[in-house]
């Protein structure tokens, strides 16, 4: 069964090879800091006004990807081991949590594959919320642990905070979770004891380490700043911008019947057990109802549905039925994940588990992955081009990460943390050519234009060289193009640059 279940996991998680956005800002970010010797809280990487001071919650991240793949010189291989570590760190602590809850192997392998369909989503290569899938299995042994009355179980759950803090802005489902532990005990005392103060005051231990723990937020590289930033960041709506923080429902109707499903059996465990026989439930909840809302959530969900939801089937006429097959069928059930054991391999290595891709292509970008300019960014570093680059929001920390100080870009993937929101929608608007998209480039200054082949924008500009005025009148001229993006330069200082054409030629992308 469980090579089955690897090999359906492997299977899912080998689609998400590909380099995240992300990781090039954080790291660029890290490569600063080594450099002046502190975090910068200015931004330095573009030349639009940008918000100050810049908040980096994921620079604890930034700084472990840019040891393991530049320090070490690990490069890609050190970051594909890594996420393969910290995948086989989630996937075992599911299976660790969920059979120590007192879930058997067979109930917790056929709801493993109902688990890896809802949450292949989070294991992208890498970003930082893979961290805090990790950091959810450790709060929610943690609170088992407390449950069990283990005095230690929240002290260390204090560093592990620190830790997680620094990492990732998921820090916040830790302080949510540890919360929604705390009032699953207060219910379960108050049905108990009938009496809502001595409930309250049996809480009060665990509410001072609630409090300890909202107090520790202040201990980071930005102080206090840090506070207002994550109000905003988590009051901010994304959704316009992002589509994985739209609900649900609007994303996938696939994810969207797994939930439900998974919900329902939830649900049908009610109905065979009292709440007190069910640690756990409101964990389950609460990542549940955050899910729905946002699509980015699901790996969360289902992270907290393996940990709890198979001890739970487990003494029910369900898991009944479950242990018996595999009991009385157990060779069909060997050959049946056997199957899915080789075929889920099988795809692994058709998919090149392994090997961290960089698209560079428009043809890729079809697929709903990051497309990365490699070819225009070597062609301005080998012509030794310095200014002021327009780029779209999914490629300006790649742009960042090869080229700065040498250029500056107008947008990244920092969003919130750096940007204000109007910026992202005027960039959005600038490449879709959208009425008035001109102004964006009278606004700045700026040299140079990076365009995504598959945007209207290079369909407008490769017709006519547009004409832009801002007391000077500009002409603006391809200089580059390749079957990923064009690039556009200023005609004063275009001349100094060879017209390159490099559709239907190879071209290398190279990591870090």
């Amino acid at each position: 069964m469980f090579f089955g279940l690897g090999g359906g996991f492997l299977a899912a998680i080998s689609r998400l090879n590909i380099v995240d956005l992300d990781l090039f800002h954080e790291m660029a970010l890290i490569r600063e800091a080594f450099g002046v010797g502190f975090l910068p809280r200015a931004d330095t990487f573009s030349y639009v006004p940008t918000i100050s001071p810049v908040v980096h919650h994921e620079w604890g991240t930034g700084l472990i990807l840019y040891l393991v793949t530049v320090q070490l010189g690990l490069g890609a291989d050190g970051l594909m081991v890594l996420k393969y570590l910290l995948a086989a760190f989630i996937a075992l602590g599911c299976l660790f949590f969920a059979t120590r809850q007192g879930a058997s192997y067979p109930v917790f392998s056929f709801l493993g594959l109902l688990g890896i369909a809802m949450g292949w989503s989070g294991f992208s290569t890498i970003r930082a919320q893979l961290f805090t899938l990790c950091f959810v299995i450790i709060l929610l042994f943690l609170v088992e642990e407390d449950r069990k009355g283990k005095g230690w179980a929240l002290w260390a759950w204090l560093p592990v905070y620190l830790l997680w803090l620094n990492l990732h802005g998921g820090f916040l489902v830790g302080v949510g979770l540890l919360a929604v532990y705390i009032s699953e005990r207060f219910v379960m005392n108050f049905l108990a004891e009938k009496n809502f103060l001595k409930s309250l005051k049996m809480m009060k231990r665990r509410i001072l380490f609630l409090m300890a723990t909202c107090l520790l937020t202040l201990i980071n590289p930005y102080g206090s700043n840090y506070l207002p930033y994550i109000w905003n960041a988590v009051t901010l709506d994304r959704t316009p911008f992002i589509p994985e923080w739209r609900p649900l429902w609007e994303i996938s109707w696939a994810d969207l019947l797994a939930w439900i499903f998974s919900l329902g059996m939830v649900l049908y465990c009610k109905t065979q057990k009292d709440l007190r026989q069910m640690p756990g439930l409101f964990v389950i909840a609460a990542t549940a109802w955050v899910s729905l809302w946002h699509y980015r959530h699901l790996s969360i969900y289902a992270v907290a549905w393996m940990c709890y939801a198979p001890s739970y089937v487990e003494k029910t006429s369900f898991g009944n039925l479950i242990n018996k097959v595999c009991k009385q069928s157990s060779r069909l059930l060997t050959v049946i994940f056997v199957i899915i054991g080789v075929s889920g391999t099988l795809y692994a290595v058709r998919n090149q588990f392994w090997q961290l891709r960089i698209p560079i292509t428009a043809e890729e970008g079809k697929e709903g992955v990051p497309v990365y300019p490699a070819g225009a960014v070597s062609y301005l570093k080998d012509k030794k081009f310095s200014g002021n680059l327009m780029v779209p929001f999914d490629a300006g920390a790649y742009v960042s990460w090869k080229l700065y100080p040498e250029v500056k870009v107008s947008m990244d993937s920092r969003f919130e943390v750096a940007y204000p929101v109007q910026a992202v929608g005027e960039n959005i608007m600038f490449y879709a050519a959208e009425e008035g998209w001109q102004k964006t480039l009278t606004k700045y200054k700026t040299d140079a234009i990076l365009v995504p082949r598959w945007r209207k924008l290079d369909q407008v500009m490769g017709k006519n060289d547009v004409y832009i005025s801002n007391g000077n009148s500009f002409r603006w001229t391809r200089v580059y193009q390749d079957d990923g993006y064009s690039l556009y330069l200023r005609s004063d200082l275009a001349k100094r640059f060879p017209i390159t054409d490099m559709r239907g030629k190879p071209i290398t992308a190279h990591f870090p």
